[in-house]
């Protein structure tokens, strides 16, 4: 009897919302699928009340840029994951810098290719926004997007969150200056013409 009881309340905390979680931060495991390990299906993007700021839309190298996380609908989240990709592809590029310090940080460093190549949360405190900077390689051009995981709660989540396309490029253009939908046609240029010289 006492042996079906410990089972029996081995089964009912396995099956808690984000038992198999990572209340203080995702591990490098997690770096390509994006995936919270909460045993659900992740949300439809329909439904999703987050998503990932931009400020502009063309970077010089060796620049910043900010990337803010935040919510349309003021719906906190409580976890997350972040990674900024090439595209086409998913090879993980660039360099994260945490704004925050001392012992009220949010975000930490994920070493999922190199050092800062991403970062998570520190722990399931809601938060409403999450600011970081960005930084492309000192000799890459090309587009990337910025890839996110946002966790609401342990049985509610969105996966592979993606921001408007960012062209790395040796000239710098301002938020407004050239429309997303233009910058989304150069870096589908930019794709053909990589193809093309293959």
């Amino acid at each position: 009897m006492k042996f079906v009881c410990v089972f029996s309340f081995i089964l009912l905390v396995s099956s808690l919302p984000g038992i198999t979680a990572w209340p203080k931060g995702a591990p490098t495991s997690v770096c390509q699928s994006m995936l919270p390990g909460h045993g659900k299906e992740p949300q439809p993007m329909a439904d999703i009340p987050y998503h990932i700021e931009v400020p502009r839309f063309a970077l010089k190298q060796n620049d910043k840029i900010m990337i803010t996380l935040t919510s349309e609908t003021e719906t906190p989240f409580k976890g997350f994951v972040m990674k900024a990709v090439e595209v086409p592809g998913n090879n993980i590029i660039g360099t994260f810098s945490i704004l925050e310090t001392g012992a009220n940080t949010t975000a930490q460093y994920l070493p999922c290719t190199h050092p800062q190549s991403s970062i998570t949360h520190t722990n399931n405190v809601q938060k409403l926004v999450q600011m970081v900077e960005w930084s492309p390689p000192a000799e890459f051009t090309g587009p990337v997007v910025i890839v996110a995981t946002l966790v609401k709660d342990g049985y509610t989540y969105w996966v592979n969150v993606t921001s408007d396309t960012i062209m790395v490029g040796s000239v710098e253009v301002e938020s407004g200056a050239v429309s997303n939908s233009a910058m989304t046609c150069l870096a589908s240029l930019f794709v053909l013409v990589l193809a093309l010289l293959q």
